[in-house]
């Protein structure tokens, strides 16, 4: 039984996930144990799917739950667990204290610092759409999201990214998982497969096989995904990251791109686009986006979350003119799940020209963090490892050529300090045999970076 408190400060879905764990830690949920469907649950206990969703998609990142393609979540074997479960009632801060414990140094994926969010500008422009756009901020508003904000995207999207659109085709979203959650309503009864990249982001694999698709992986080489293989699969849609592949960090080329769209209208098929680190570049230019190369055969999704926030929760897509129509028929009653003062303040963001500037401010800021992670690495580390993925983005892959288990590495750090992502946020067929991390540096000082790695390399190579 779980019992979720609307008055807390604590969001439902965060409720919802800690009650889980901490049942699966404490042995009442035991292994191979099968979760309730999303939508059951969501009944049981009054609340949205997607709150159920949410919930099982953070453990499932976790490592403490598996999908299991059309049959739905299953507790994952946890051996010689010593974790004890209380009872007592712990504010908020304190349990994530607990949770972290004595953290010195942060190179979880995603996390940004707070000198990369423009709170001033932030602020003011909140104040002015409290004072000057009461109406809408009383409605339920569009399913697709803010008029003004999708025309101020459509801009935006031509400008930095060759997307080319009408307002009509985006819709906003509260984030990536939300914007798969929506293309798999839309092609559940036209399409059986979707193919993804292998490595690929476990999220989306997650999102794919838990609404009953058949996801085969296709393997990545220094191109990008090898389309020769996606040939020999029975897949009429495929998911990407082609300006920044997720986790090795390579652009796709051109070739392979054009070879893409190729297979697409050969098969009469579908590519969804994850341009989720776009804009974040250092040494060249972005790639311009797929989309603009075949929009009527490609689903593009974009997010603000590294370059904003992610607690911000906006993330939008773009849809071929027939996906769009389609969509506003099948959930005209419904309305945006992003609120209106998340939206309209991005709209003017947008609108007044302060994009361009924040997006500089943070290139410096990040290009600085990378510099120093990368000299930082090649002084402690040596030839003992192989980076990869350095030339974009606020994460670099890292391989220690030596055969251990990534989840030692992960496990030694955090011993002493250092907290580093998962390997569940991505999936692949073969598991390196090397030690494999992902560095995030969106969050750490520049003045720990090189301490951190010092630490790292002691506690790795000892």
């Amino acid at each position: 039984m779980y019992v979720l408190v609307s008055t807390s400060k604590k969001p439902l879905y965060q409720q919802l996930y800690q009650q889980i764990r901490d049942k699966i830690l404490s042995g009442e949920l035991r292994e191979q144990a099968k979760l309730p469907s999303c939508r059951y649950l969501a009944t049981e206990l009054h609340v949205s799917r997607n709150t159920v969703d949410t919930a099982y998609q953070q453990l499932f990142s976790e490592g403490y739950i598996i999908g299991k393609s059309r049959s739905g979540y299953y507790v994952e074997t946890i051996h010689n667990t010593k974790y004890s479960v209380s009872t007592e009632v712990i504010p908020d801060s304190t349990t994530n204290e607990l949770h972290l414990g004595r953290m010195l140094y942060d190179f979880r994926y995603g996390n940004l610092s707070q000198q990369s969010f423009p709170f001033a500008q932030w602020q003011q422009l909140t104040n002015c759409c409290l004072k000057q756009y009461k109406e809408p901020f009383l409605n339920y508003g569009d399913l697709r999201g803010e008029p003004g904000l999708r025309r101020e995207l459509t801009k935006y999207l031509h400008e930095y990214r060759d997307v080319r659109c009408t307002p009509d085709q985006i819709l906003i979203t509260s984030g990536t998982t939300q914007c798969l959650m929506f293309i798999c309503q839309l092609l559940k009864d036209e399409i059986d497969t979707i193919a993804m990249e292998d490595p690929g982001f476990s999220a989306a694999h997650s999102a794919f096989t838990n609404r009953g698709f058949h996801v085969p992986l296709v393997p990545v080489n220094y191109h990008g995904l090898n389309v020769k293989a996606l040939r020999n699969t029975t897949a009429n849609a495929v998911y990407v990251t082609p300006s920044h592949q997720f986790p090795t960090g390579r652009t796709m080329s051109i070739a392979r791109r054009l070879q893409l769209i190729d297979w697409a209208y050969e098969r009469n098929a579908l590519i969804i686009e994850d341009d989720y680190n776009c804009h974040l570049r250092y040494d060249v230019k972005p790639a311009p986006a797929l989309q603009g190369l075949a929009p009527d055969k490609v689903i593009y999704i974009g997010s603000f979350s590294k370059i904003l926030s992610p607690s911000l929760r906006i993330a939008y897509m773009v849809l071929p003119k027939n996906l769009a129509l389609s969509l506003q028929q099948k959930n005209e009653s419904f309305s945006c799940s992003v609120p209106f003062i998340i939206q309209k303040p991005l709209e003017l963001f947008l609108q007044e020209n302060l994009f361009e500037s924040h997006l500089r401010k943070i290139l410096r800021q990040f290009k600085k963090k990378r510099d120093i992670l990368l000299r930082a690495l090649q002084k402690h580390f040596g030839e003992t490892i192989t980076v990869s993925g350095e030339n974009a983005g606020i994460h670099v892959l890292l391989d220690l050529n030596q055969p251990i288990s990534s989840a030692i590495l992960i496990d030694k750090a955090r011993k002493v300090g250092i907290y580093l992502s998962s390997n569940n946020i991505w999936i692949e067929s073969s598991p390196s045999k090397a030690g494999r991390v992902l560095l995030g540096y969106g969050s750490i000082k520049d003045e720990d970076i090189d301490p951190a790695i010092r630490l790292l390399c002691q506690i790795w190579l000892k």
